[in-house]
């Protein structure tokens, strides 16, 4: 198997490494510019974790041509914030062949996107389209070939479309972190994208905690200062809001607090305020938080709007939701459902509920 990582951020340095110690040949494309570490990477060829997981290896190679990097690969592996999917994806799909699989981390509803971008692009391979819930671990770069990994996670979910190769993707994923990381099946990508925990997890605490972020925000730690027993019940409704969304739309949801100990580790934490406070948590030492960070710009435009919007279709409401569309809308003064990730921008805004799961599917 020959792997492509498409980005070159904390997790894509550490999916190299993942692969790499397995010694299987992966390439990282740099999308953005020629740094002095991408020189220090594209000649020494190596990349490692260090931290709670300690690995690492030879990568076959770094470049800043798309094209070099996924040709003969099996495996594309994208793994990027969803505000860059757009950009990348109009580089990586003239390059696409035939029986590739595409994996991007996390989902953010990217295969909609890619479906549709194809579709207007002329460009019609056959591949699959798989994507994560979330990243497999919590981690931040240390230096130019190292990762720090703060806290991996235990298990996670991973649907592909077709559905009918997630199995043979969940296999692959399952080869490369066997020993430290367990994927699960999804029922779909719809599945995906409605239990990813950013949902729940990063905008509340950031709203509720605006005035104090924007005075302290290099000291401000998001989860212990941020959830409070009182933010952690409002974040708990907007959880069973989600939940009953997903419930309508025939999905195996799973509230948040349950996703972090499947994540973290079990224990007998009853809120999510009490998990992000207990031993299994990794948030503990998380400093530093903005206004104006990813928690809002790319967490509410990027997976709220989307399942805000696909519940209307639905002929359901989701107020809380709508609520911090609004809220962080009005503070950053931005449309964020018109410049978010809306039905237009998925292809979704002339489909009915039934041929969105048959998309997903």
């Amino acid at each position: 198997m020959r792997f492509a990582v498409l980005g070159s951020g904390n997790g894509a340095r550490a999916w190299c490494a993942q692969i790499a110690a397995l010694n299987m040949p992966v390439v990282m494309w740099e999308p953005l510019e020629e740094t002095e570490d991408f020189k220090k990477i594209r000649e020494e060829k190596e990349m490692f974790l260090e931290g709670d997981m300690t690995l690492g290896g030879k990568i076959a190679g770094a470049t800043m041509d798309i094209r070099e990097a996924m040709e003969g690969a099996d495996h594309i592996l994208v793994v990027v914030p969803s505000f860059a999917h757009e950009p990348i994806f109009r580089k990586m799909i003239p390059c696409l062949a035939d029986g590739q699989n595409i994996v991007v981390v996390p989902g953010n509803f990217a295969g909609f996107r890619l479906k549709k971008m194809m579709k207007e692009m002329g460009v019609s391979k056959k591949i699959t389209i798989s994507e994560t819930a979330s990243m497999p671990y919590a981690c931040r770069i240390d230096t130019y070939n190292t990762v720090m990994v703060f806290k991996k996670k235990f298990r996670m979910k991973m649907g592909t479309s077709p559905v009918s190769a997630n199995q043979e993707m969940l296999v692959v994923m399952n080869h490369i972190f066997r020993g430290y990381v367990d994927f699960i099946p999804a029922k779909n990508l719809l599945e995906v994208d409605f239990d990813n925990a950013n949902y729940i997890l990063h905008p509340f605490p950031v709203l509720l905690n605006y005035g104090e972020i924007e005075k302290n925000g290099k000291t401000f730690r998001h989860y212990i200062d941020g959830i409070t027993p009182i933010i952690s019940e409002k974040m708990e409704l907007l959880d069973k809001e989600r939940m009953e969304i997903g419930k309508n739309l025939g999905l195996n949801l799973m509230d948040t607090l349950s996703q972090l100990k499947m994540y973290y580790g079990q224990n007998d934490s009853k809120t999510i305020y009490e998990f992000v406070n207990s031993n299994e948590s990794p948030y503990k030492d998380l400093v530093g938080q903005s206004v104006t960070g990813r928690y809002l710009t790319e967490d509410v435009p990027g997976v709220i709007v989307p399942v805000t919007q696909i519940a209307e279709k639905a002929g359901l409401d989701a107020p809380i939701a709508k609520l911090a569309v609004d809220l962080s809308s009005l503070l950053h003064d931005v449309d964020y459902v018109e410049k978010g990730t809306n039905l237009k921008t998925l292809g979704l805004e002339k489909l009915s509920i039934e041929e969105i799961i048959n998309l997903a599917s």
